[in-house]
């Protein structure tokens, strides 16, 4: 493999392209044409340099085939192949770590987006900013934006981001946070709101919205809803801990709650030593077995919490690993 240079020679800023794909053979190639089009066409985007990697997340069809002889026809184009379908987070990490652009822009394979909008997604990073997303008008009606519309709400509500898109294909990031920025799971769906953690200077413009004309996208399903809603839920943790670390210590959270518990429990003890103090059967109380089960439950979770302590600990000083498995590069 090549080794990575950042940015271009002779002073020429360069902007990557990362387009995830799977099963999108019907697409890439256009997508393809579009891109160097578009670069040649702009007169903003032909003032950089620029190149492509296109991430082929185990696509099961000749998507793999087609990028490869692209890049054989034109040295802007790059691909990655992963081993299997990882999932749209680990194409986009995998198309970071590649990257060496000054501007890393993410682009749908399908063209639901119209690439003229690449020039002010570049307009707006030189204007200082870390992060630039698109938020595609008029793309659903009825049941399924109604259903969007209020899980960005409990989103922005969640995470303190007025962001009308998180689902957009095209987005525009510094090169200080594509290096700092790690995706695990499904945190592309959330990418404005863990950027808060860098305090990113973001911003958001409208485009159009454009139905692919081949295919159906390979990065949605029927279990969706009730995912969204679940990763809603780690994202309130996850933010938590990540804007305030040492306030939300797995240590602190379960050893604060256990302590919690297990005053209850004990306070339970002492009410019933006072009252066999005073001559009273306690033998035969509900209030005995209550009082022993919260002390019982009250010392594992402190247990767990110094266990989680450690696993945590063992985790910042391992997480070099990567969440994905490259099987080819061009």
């Amino acid at each position: 493999m090549v080794q990575k240079r950042r940015g271009s020679m002779d002073g020429v800023k360069k902007i990557s392209l990362v387009i995830p794909c799977y099963n999108e053979e019907k697409n890439i190639t256009r997508t393809l044409d579009g891109i160097l089009e578009v670069f040649k066409s702009s007169s903003i985007l032909a003032k950089y340099d620029f190149e492509v990697i296109a991430v082929d997340d185990g696509s099961k069809d000749a998507t793999w085939a087609q990028i490869v002889e692209y890049a054989k026809k034109d040295n802007h184009i790059h691909g990655v192949r992963l081993m299997g379908n990882f999932g749209q987070s680990c194409g986009y990490q995998a198309g970071f770590d590649a990257s060496t652009g000054e501007y890393v822009i993410t682009v749908s394979a399908d063209l639901e987006i119209p690439l003229e909008n690449l020039a002010k997604v570049v307009e707006l990073l030189e204007q200082g900013y870390d992060f630039v997303n698109t938020n595609r008008k008029n793309r659903w009606g009825g049941e399924k934006k109604a259903k969007s519309g209020m899980a960005n709400k409990i989103i922005s509500r969640v995470s303190g981001v007025c962001m009308q898109d998180r689902g957009s294909g095209m987005k525009g990031f510094s090169r200080v946070l594509v290096d700092n920025l790690k995706f695990y799971g499904d945190m592309h769906r959330f990418i404005p709101d863990y950027l808060t953690v860098y305090r990113a200077k973001m911003t958001e413009f409208d485009v159009e919205f454009k139905d692919r004309d081949f295919g159906v996208s390979a990065y949605k399903g029927s279990k969706r809803t009730i995912q969204v809603l679940l990763d809603i839920v780690t994202l309130a943790f996850m933010l938590k801990f990540a804007r305030k670390p040492f306030t939300m210590m797995p240590g602190r959270f379960f050893g604060f709650t256990g302590a919690v518990i297990t005053g209850f429990g004990s306070l339970g003890i002492v009410y019933l030593i006072v009252l066999k103090l005073l001559g009273y059967s306690i033998g035969d109380r509900p209030l005995l077995i209550a009082s022993v089960l919260l002390i019982v439950v009250g010392v594992q979770l402190v247990m767990t919490g110094l266990l989680g302590e450690l696993m945590m600990r063992t985790y910042f000083e391992s997480s070099g690993r990567r969440t994905y498995a490259v099987r080819q590069t061009i």
